[in-house]
């Protein structure tokens, strides 16, 4: 099809919030919906490719995929050569054994279904994960192995009068489950080709012809206009919190079909001729390898130098993205455009090609993987603080409740087994679950059993109930979780003391979390029971004993992870009061603050007496949690001559 150099402009429109959103969300707070643009323009861009082969009765499958195989692979192929090469430097075994995952789920274009896979409460840090924007390619490839397929089916005169009913049905069936799942299932709904499919869909209706022609030049004027704006609003006024994706993503898709449709025809609208300007078009014939390079470099930045980049480190890290790309465009995807005649013979031997480079990939990958992220490469001290990273509670799995669960298996039960023994539970959430090993080995010595009852990301209140905000599944999954886990301590006559532990700053606000958290603890002390508040440890936004393990791994000081002191405290105090206000004149309540092992009175680190304590930025490790043992013993003994007699 003819160039057009609006939709450069467009792509530009595109990339430019997706860097800049990566690089700091507070330059562009809803940048993520270039994704989404770009998902537009590919659909588009497609489907003119098909429908005018399919027209002129030319369309071939080998042909369609050599032009995919040119345009995408050698870009993608150099990006992750050398991000590995990078990722064999930077990332120590473990970090190195995902990548050989994230590898192999790039390289056969299933890495929207990988990532989804990985995103959990102890998953990987997107931080962590050089290849997580790969997962939009693979929603792109994977629409390319059907769509075309469809169309030719379609192309058939018996079913051409169908083609609209099919695309639009398939348009509003997508978008249904899009918005079902922003609401119900996030991961899902995000990572999901079935939830992102209309997307490219909008486009592909627009270049199909099923929306009518735009005979007015004030109408394209206006539909430009309005389609700049739209995609502008997104950018500025989306953020995190943004029900997404689902039906919000009709504002920037939507913006992108009306900059598209207002510039078919060989139209020169206002904002067709403003997004044509040379540094935008030049961005948007650069955009694909900037969106291949910007991430790795992002990610390898923040590892080597903490998660908050300096403005002076975002404008580095965009230039070093923005000339990489301008490399590959140059020198790899530009010489492997093709350009004339070619042979069926030459198109097969250029996806072979194709297809080769991917499967060497997948093989790099899997030594990475298989040899576990080649250990011989790091220190004896790196290992071993990554092996401390490493080393969580041995029931979390069982115990620590996941997605879809509320209620606990009867083997979490530790401490004391004799029959007849008073017990201990343990009630919250991840927040919760790590302090297991200290209180199984307090139960041990005291003669109490302990009885886990954890959820992660569920922590410890009363029920939320149906409010005017939307909820999703495992919302209500929790509020289960919360009324079963509170009666079965209540019910129990053989629980004596109750530890609590949660993240209560997690959704919603803190002082309704609180609030609901001293209604559940007075039911606990009514029913003659002592409680144990254990405040949330330091939240480390560098990772925390991941951090360590990688600062020690690239021959780095552990004071890469630190947090300074006063920052710690300011954002604990809100907490950290509150459950002390509970303890206040109650001689049933007691309160254990983990904050304190990791501070001075200058820095707070991941470390307690110089050895790893956490597992990431906010749960203890085994040693870690042994290291409050005292602290909580104490707790649990100061509460037992208050106890009335059963």
């Amino acid at each position: 099809m003819r160039y057009r150099a609006d939709i450069s402009g467009l792509r530009a429109l595109a990339v430019i919030p997706v860097v800049l959103f990566h690089a700091n969300p507070a330059l562009a707070p809803g940048g993520y919906v270039g994704v989404d643009v770009f998902f537009v323009i590919s659909g588009y861009l497609i489907t003119s490719v098909i429908a005018a082969d399919l027209g002129k009765g030319g369309f071939s499958l080998a042909r369609f995929y050599d032009r995919r195989v040119r345009r995408i692979l050698p870009a993608y192929a150099l990006m992750a050569l050398v991000t590995t090469l990078a990722a064999l430097v930077l990332l120590p075994p473990a970090l190195l054994m995902g990548y050989g995952d994230q590898l192999k789920a790039a390289s056969t274009f299933l890495a929207n279904r990988y990532f989804l896979s990985v995103t959990s409460y102890f998953g990987p840090a997107a931080e962590e994960q050089p290849l997580l924007h790969t997962w939009s390619l693979a929603i792109e490839e994977q629409f390319y192995l059907f769509w075309p397929l469809l169309l030719v089916a379609l192309a058939h005169p018996r079913l051409k009068r169908l083609a609209p009913y099919v695309v639009f049905a398939l348009i509003a069936a997508s978008l249904f489950v899009a918005t079902r799942n922003a609401v119900l299932r996030p991961a899902p709904a995000f990572f999901n080709f079935t939830g992102r499919v209309w997307e490219l869909l909008l486009g592909g209706a627009l270049a199909l012809g099923l929306l009518p022609r735009l005979k007015r030049p004030l109408v394209a004027e206006a539909l430009a206009a309005a389609g700049v704006v739209l995609i502008l609003a997104a950018v500025a006024l989306f953020d995190r919190h943004t029900l997404f994706p689902g039906a919000s993503t009709l504002v920037p898709t939507v913006g992108a079909l009306f900059v598209l449709w207002a510039g078919e025809e060989g139209r020169a609208t206002r904002a067709g001729r403003l997004l044509s300007l040379a540094p935008l078009a030049f961005i948007g014939l650069i955009s694909y390898s900037l969106y291949l390079w910007h991430w790795p470099i992002l990610v390898f930045l923040r590892l080597m130098t903490g998660p908050h980049l300096s403005p002076a480190e975002v404008a580095g890290a965009v230039a070093a993205a923005v000339a990489m790309a301008a490399f590959s465009w140059r020198f790899v995807e530009a010489p492997f455009r093709r350009a004339g005649f070619a042979t069926l013979r030459t198109e097969l031997r250029s996806i072979g090609l194709g297809l080769g480079a991917l499967a060497a990939l997948v093989g790099v990958g899997a030594i990475l993987s298989l040899t576990h992220g080649l250990p011989g490469r790091a220190s004896a001290r790196a290992l071993e603080a990554e092996r401390a990273a490493a080393d969580a509670w041995k029931a979390t799995d069982l115990c620590l409740l996941g997605p879809n669960q509320s209620m606990p298996p009867a083997a979490c039960r530790f401490g004391d087994r004799a029959p007849g023994a008073p017990q201990i539970a343990l009630w919250g959430d991840s927040l919760a679950n790590h302090h297991a090993p200290a209180l199984d080995e307090i139960a041990r010595r005291m003669g109490f059993g302990l009885v886990q009852v954890t959820k992660a990301g569920c922590s410890a209140r009363l029920p939320e109930g149906e409010g005017a905000a939307p909820r999703t599944a495992e919302a209500r999954v929790c509020d289960d979780f919360r009324a079963a886990a509170l009666k079965a301590i209540l019910d129990d006559p053989a629980v004596r003391v109750v530890v609590v532990g949660g993240n209560w700053d997690a959704g919603g606000t803190l002082e309704e979390a609180l609030a609901s958290l001293a209604a559940a603890v007075r039911q606990i002390t009514a029913s003659g029971r002592g409680v144990v508040l254990m405040a949330p440890t330091v939240a480390f936004a560098s990772g925390g004993g991941r951090c360590v393990a990688r600062r020690r791994f690239m021959g780095l000081d552990d004071d890469g992870c630190a947090m300074p002191a006063a920052e710690a405290a300011a954002r604990s105090d809100g907490v950290e009061a509150a459950l002390a206000a509970l303890a206040e004149g109650a001689p049933l309540v007691r309160v254990v603050l983990p904050r304190l092992r990791f501070c001075d009175a200058s820095a707070c680190r991941p470390l307690i007496d110089g050895q790893v304590a956490m597992t990431d930025g906010g749960h203890l490790n085994v040693a870690g949690a042994l290291a409050l043992e005292d602290e909580i013993g104490a707790a649990i003994a100061s509460l037992l001559p208050a106890l009335p007699a059963r």
